[in-house]
């Protein structure tokens, strides 16, 4: 069967990319990087050993499943929450807004077809890959870390929720808001069951049968990840949307506790095949010949290259005093980078019409270059021990295009009638109150 020989290509990349990396010109590339271009050299679009059909695209769509799920049972409040997190959402509002203009502009001159759903899209961060990233570079941990999976994961949540009401079919929005919401609501619940349930008991019966080999407790977390995919499947809810609340679920019962080395076994199982398998497919899946087939598909390709980057670089001022100027530049650079939610968000909107393939393949080439040259360049960046010129000249265009972002916002709030300036200032007198109680 020619599944089994794709496979066995598949899984001779996954083995290759980690190889690869240890190569000192490959060090600083992450190692999804690598599968990636791996997956399009081989792919249909290179050398023809990766083809396509059901049963891998069903694997893949699996694989994006379980990424999703990882980053969910990985997200630790105790290291996002508070000022981090915060941030992380008025700087995810600043970049959604600025989205908004810019899609608003392609939209007029031709170039995008469905404004919301770009604009949607622009703003998204990988929450699973940047912590797969900081791992490898050894940065999971510190403050910058910290900052960076705060506004991953804001970037990675409010886009999956919004989505399914987006692209819900027209005249079906409310009906939709209001699933989305009950999913959300039993979703919560469920968590907080488990979390409530937790005990040393448990903890300890987990980590008995993992050491004798009962593989129950790994079979379960498959059927809380199945169960809140197909719910949220019922729903009209995006299934990533599912699983990474089942992510959580299992995180809220182990999380803390001995029985955290479930965790450790599912990473394996997900790092092992699953989501190399998905990285490596997408590669492969990704149809070069269409990104330039016409100027327009270039030129889309490009603007989404800048754009990415540039609603990132807006909102940098929020982070001025929190962290160093030097790692300004990085912190851009990867929290540009995205592409799960990319190719499942196109996939969908070319599916419900909303989306024409070239503008979906603009798209996801834009975001495999985020997750292959934007870490690289972050990364590099951080680590040379002394500011370099280059460095410090990537600083000053960082805080360059965010004080012209700042100006002109400035420009437009004076230009309000003064009632409306009147609301804003004491919204925003409200709104550093409650901020500044929280802190303390």
């Amino acid at each position: 069967m020619i599944e089994f020989h794709t496979i066995f290509v598949i899984s001779c990349i996954a083995v290759l990319a980690p190889l690869l990396n240890r190569i000192p010109v490959f060090a600083r590339a992450p190692i999804v990087a690598i599968e990636l271009l791996l997956g399009m050299l081989l792919g249909p679009s290179g050398a023809g050993l990766i083809s396509e059909d059901s049963a891998l695209n069903f694997l893949r769509d699996f694989g994006l499943v379980y990424l999703f799920f990882q980053a969910g049972f990985e997200f630790n409040q105790k290291d996002i929450s508070g000022r981090p997190l915060r941030l992380g959402l008025y700087a995810w509002l600043v970049s959604l807004g600025l989205s908004i203009v810019i899609s608003g502009l392609l939209y007029l001159i031709g170039l995008v077809e469905a404004p919301l759903l770009v604009a949607l899209i622009l703003p998204t961060t990988a929450f699973g890959i940047l912590i797969l990233m900081l791992r490898q570079a050894g940065g999971l941990d510190d403050e910058f870390g910290h900052y960076l999976l705060g506004i991953a994961a804001v970037s990675e949540i409010a886009p999956l929720i919004l989505a399914s009401i987006v692209l819900a079919q027209h005249n079906h929005h409310l009906h939709q808001t209001l699933l989305s919401a009950l999913f959300i609501a039993i979703g919560l619940a469920a968590i907080f069951f488990l979390k409530r349930a937790r005990s040393v008991r448990l903890a300890d019966s987990v980590v008995r049968w993992l050491g004798d080999g009962e593989l129950l407790p790994i079979r379960i977390s498959l059927v809380i990840l199945l169960g809140f995919v197909s719910f949220a499947d019922r729903l009209g809810m995006e299934l990533v949307v599912g699983s990474y609340m089942a992510g959580m679920a299992v995180a809220a019962l182990v999380h803390g506790t001995k029985a955290e080395i479930l965790e450790e076994r599912l990473t394996a199982i997900g790092s092992g095949f699953l989501i190399p398998l998905f990285f490596i497919e997408s590669g492969a899946a990704f149809n070069f010949p269409a990104l330039v087939s016409s100027p327009a598909s270039v030129a889309r390709f490009a603007v989404f290259c800048v754009a990415f980057l540039l609603i990132r670089l807006a909102p940098l001022n929020l982070y001025k005093g929190t962290l160093p100027e030097r790692d300004m530049p990085a912190f851009a650079l990867l929290s540009s980078s995205t592409l799960p939610l990319v190719v499942a968000l196109t996939y969908l909107g070319m599916g419900r019409g909303q989306l024409a393939p070239e503008t979906a393949s603009a798209l996801v080439g834009a975001a495999m270059v985020t997750v292959t040259a934007f870490p690289t360049m972050a990364f590099w960046l951080r680590g040379a021990q002394r500011q370099s010129r280059l460095e410090s000249g990537a600083s000053f265009v960082a805080h360059a295009v965010a004080d012209w972002f700042s100006a002109q916002a400035s420009g437009a709030l004076a230009k309000l009638p003064p009632h409306w300036l009147e609301a804003i200032q004491i919204f925003e007198q409200r709104a550093f109150a409650f901020f500044n109680r929280s802190e303390k």
